[in-house]
């Protein structure tokens, strides 16, 4: 019975301890409202796709190339030759590139049309163009 009190004694100590630090009725002052509300206004988010390197030129062997169809959201279709062991991203980085400067902070994502069901392609995905099966295939951007 002795150790059973001593170590109910302990733990309320140890709460009694902690409890100045856990108050949770503090009143939020105006300066620190002030320091939040300016921080969200300057903070955006902003996603850093990869460098889009040069375009392989047409003499290299075809196949180490592949080609890649877009299809915009403005319905303008652009093509571009990737290596087929570069990174799906650089995808991403093409068809930022490709979008008017006024809809730039627009986020977008890219799907394959495939007859009967529709592919999502994910950002997160380090494969490579022939890795993930999109060497020689059209892809189309929508708005998110």
């Amino acid at each position: 019975m002795a150790k059973r009190s001593f170590a109910m004694l302990e733990c309320q100590s140890l709460l009694e301890n902690l409890s100045p630090f856990v108050d949770t009725k503090r009143p939020k002052r105006s300066s620190d409202i002030a320091a939040a509300t300016e921080s969200t206004k300057t903070t955006k988010a902003v996603i850093g796709y990869p460098e889009l390197p040069e375009e392989p030129d047409s003499d290299l062997d075809k196949s180490v190339i592949c080609r890649v169809c877009v299809r915009l959201p403005d319905g303008r279709r652009v093509q571009r030759s990737f290596l087929k062991s570069e990174p799906v991203q650089l995808l991403w980085s093409f068809c930022y590139s490709q979008i008017d400067q006024s809809e730039r902070d627009k986020p977008f994502k890219l799907f394959q049309a495939i007859p009967g069901y529709y592919k999502y392609l994910y950002y997160g995905s380090y494969t490579s163009f022939e890795q993930s099966g999109l060497a020689n295939s059209l892809i189309s951007v929508t708005w998110m």
